[in-house]
């Protein structure tokens, strides 16, 4: 089966003139690195993200010197600052998001009935979304509550495919996000970072979450993976700059490569975080009106 690759692209060229950021992201109470943190620069197709140590490293044109830069990272509250002190400052700091729990009542999980939803069977994946230079984003696909789900209604697991794109090692995150008055997401449900390792060429991967105690939003919630901007996910590649492929460049991508179905109803709703902000996205698959729809299933269980 032939796969095509959607990869997020942007406007890409030699720096005229470039300025090195580098530095630290660390909490501003404890003084401890924050890892994985996504860093946009806003109205622009650049960003990063910061290591497992806290650190990051971008390169800046003079164009987007008079812009500022998006931080955010699960936990912590957004915060934006200048470029230009993005540029001067070697440690920056976000302070923790403490945030009020709603009064839930505690039910004991059997786990003895499980339900799958949208599940997915290989052959039914016909592409891939990727990713391209040096922008972080995030992909999330909306999944709404059923009256039948009512007697599985705990999160157990969610699972991703990558289907035969033969992807290196790499690390993503997995984000779960409640939904806004204007049906994007909003507010993180996992309050700790769950970064996944995938092994080489890995098919797919099926991610516990089980000790959440999660229960199904009744206004339903969107299960997103978030690509990490670091060297240990980075890979030169040589990208097709013409339908024929006539002209080439070598770029860096960010794996993984993460598998889609298609289908060209409008049941399903895909947001992507780009650029410091929310928006409903949907790609098409190339020369089709069939819509590339994130491949992800969860499991229900009681």
């Amino acid at each position: 089966m032939r796969f095509t690759i959607l990869l997020v692209l942007f406007g890409f060229g030699g720096f005229a003139q470039s300025h090195l950021a580098k530095g630290y992201v660390h909490d501003i109470d404890t003084n401890q690195p924050i890892s994985y943190v996504n860093i946009s620069i806003l109205e622009s197709s650049i960003g990063t993200s910061s290591d497992e140590n806290g650190r990051f490293e971008l390169e800046i044109e003079d164009k987007d010197l008079n812009k500022q830069v998006h931080l955010s990272s699960l936990g912590y509250l957004d915060s934006i600052i200048s470029v230009v002190n993005l540029i001067k400052l070697d440690k920056i700091f976000l302070k923790a998001k403490f945030e009020q729990l709603d009064e839930v009542v505690i039910s004991k999980k059997f786990e003895e009935r499980f339900l799958v939803v949208n599940p997915i069977d290989e052959g039914d994946l016909c592409a891939g979304y990727g990713t391209d230079f040096r922008y972080p984003w995030i992909l999330a696909l909306y999944f709404p509550y059923d009256e039948t789900y009512k007697n599985t209604d705990f999160l157990k697991s969610v699972k991703f495919y990558f289907g035969n794109f033969k992807n290196r090692k790499s690390n993503f995150r997995l984000r779960i996000f409640s939904v806004d008055e204007n049906g994007l997401p909003h507010e993180d449900l996992l309050k700790e970072s769950v970064v996944v390792e995938l092994k080489k060429n890995q098919r797919d991967v099926d991610i516990d979450i089980s000790n959440f105690n999660l229960i199904f939003p009744r206004h339903g919630f969107y299960v997103a993976l978030e690509w990490l901007y670091i060297p240990y996910n980075a890979q030169e590649v040589t990208f097709c700059l013409d339908s024929k492929c006539k002209k080439k460049e070598k770029r860096i991508r960010h794996n993984p490569i993460f598998s889609a179905f298609c289908d060209n109803e409008e049941k399903f709703k895909v947001a992507m975080f780009v650029s410091g902000v929310w928006k409903f996205k949907v790609a098409n698959r190339y020369k089709s009106e069939d819509r590339l729809i994130p491949a992800i299933s969860l499991t229900l269980s009681n």
